[in-house]
């Protein structure tokens, strides 16, 4: 066997392996042999099939395989010796390698393409200029948090007239073309929360009804949503998406939401322990919790534009040419050529990507331990403010914890979430990125930015 390394570009090469019927031919003759003690035919004793028939019978198949077993170790190793950093996998060059007659195989040459990874230039050096987004609450956003928690903490008042933000119980009767209940169609009871409709016409005319009354509604129409739409009429999914039709609704009862009182149990009641004693205590509460929800956004958008920035400075160039073959290859059945041209930058990105944060993680040594992983699902059992766990609660959360880990899906992800966790600590460190205070609409319109 001979095998040599053939450079086609900067950054392409092409390994050519040569075999010779002694690389190849004792092994092929062990598997026929063993083919033949166990082979059963009619005609003969099993074990005392001639091996010329089963030669005849199975000789190219096991050839061919045996050859493929050779080549794929063989390159495999060839690679790992010769410390070679390839991007995708090794692809067949079929037209450089010759057609090959598999009854007489003879001296054979294979040819596999290969796409190397390319040098380059990757320093974080601080001072980057990437904005860390600081979200600040402003007095209004703050004040429809409280008005929402009172809301939430108040108490359902039947009421004679419907306002808006009011919740309506009534009946539905399916209407046909000409706006008559129709005959056989979907009559129901059920309750609409105009709040959730976007049109604010159709919002307008569920407010100032009495019980007794009756509106017209499209539900497809107010709600845009098959799912609100199949909860609204007792009918399947399946059906509402189906669904074109007007319905009469005729209001039974309306409830309205009394907000809860502002004093000391509502202030208890929804941060206990706090000691809020006044509104201005409460607003500076609702602003501190809510900025720090805010936290995980600002760090999403630090990281993708850190990442950016470090795929334009590194200005990483690729083999395209190897990788939108190997791309098709991979993607067999799933994606053509064309989608692949149309969608590579965007393939390309995510190789210098993946490059970028193998160097990282590299350089900087970067990993996450079975123990930490572990740690999160522990995290699952611990609540704020619980007491000590003693030695046999341990025990059975260890227990129920190892049988997480078994779950390949669940740990993969926690080890993406922690691994991206470390990747972002180490870029905040790093590049020192230059904070700014917006407001959440300032960040919203940048966010939205593409």
């Amino acid at each position: 066997m001979n095998i040599e390394l053939q450079n086609t570009g900067d950054l392409t090469a092409t390994v050519k392996i040569e075999l010779t019927p002694s690389d190849y031919e004792e092994k092929v003759m062990k598997v026929l042999k063993d083919y033949q003690r166990r082979a059963s035919m009619p005609g003969f004793r099993p074990g005392k099939v001639p091996f010329g028939l089963t030669k005849k019978m199975y000789g190219q198949a096991v050839t061919a395989d045996e050859i493929n077993k050779m080549l794929g170790e063989s390159l495999e190793n060839f690679i790992k010796e010769q410390k070679l950093d390839i991007l995708g996998n090794p692809l067949a060059n079929v037209d450089k390698t010759p057609q090959i007659d598999w009854n007489e195989p003879g001296d054979l040459s294979f040819y596999f393409d290969l796409g190397l990874s390319p040098q380059f230039e990757l320093a974080l050096d601080g001072k980057s200029g990437v904005i860390y987004h600081k979200i600040e609450v402003s007095d209004e956003i703050a004040n429809k948090y409280l008005e929402d928690m009172l809301r939430r903490n108040g108490e359902l008042t039947e009421v004679e007239v419907s306002e808006k933000g009011d919740l309506l119980k009534g009946d539905f009767a399916e209407l046909d073309a000409d706006g008559n209940v129709k005959e056989g169609g979907i009559s129901s009871t059920g309750s609409i929360n105009p709040e959730l409709f976007k049109d604010e016409a159709i919002v307008a005319s569920f407010t100032g009804l009495k019980p007794g009354e009756v509106v017209k509604i499209n539900p497809k129409k107010a709600s845009g949503n098959a799912t609100d739409v199949a909860a609204m009429l007792g009918i399947t999914k399946e059906q509402a998406e189906e669904l074109e039709s007007d319905f009469n609704f005729t209001v039974t009862s309306i409830s309205h939401m009394v907000p809860a009182e502002m004093n000391a149990d509502f202030f208890e009641k929804v941060y206990p322990g706090l000691e809020i004693t006044s509104k201005e205590g409460l607003i500076e509460q609702i602003k501190k919790d809510a900025s720090q929800s805010f936290v995980g956004e600002s760090d999403r958008k630090f990281f993708n534009d850190a990442v950016k920035q470090l795929i334009e400075k590194a200005a990483i160039q690729l083999p395209d040419e190897f990788l939108k073959r190997w791309l098709i290859d991979v993607n067999q059945d799933k994606m053509s050529a064309e989608d692949i041209e149309q969608h590579y930058d965007e393939y390309a990105n995510s190789m210098r990507w993946q490059l970028i944060e193998n160097r990282l993680i590299r350089e900087h040594d970067v990993n996450v331990s079975e123990e930490e992983i572990k740690d999160v699902f522990r995290g699952y059992f611990n609540r704020p403010g619980s007491s000590e766990m003693d030695d046999d609660t341990k025990m059975r959360i260890d227990s129920i914890v190892d049988s997480f880990m078994k779950n390949k899906e669940d740990v993969r992800r926690i080890n993406d979430q922690l691994f991206e966790q470390k990747l972002l600590k180490l870029m905040k460190e790093k590049m020192e990125p230059k904070e700014k205070s917006v407001s959440y609409e300032e960040f919203a319109k940048l966010a939205a930015e593409k």
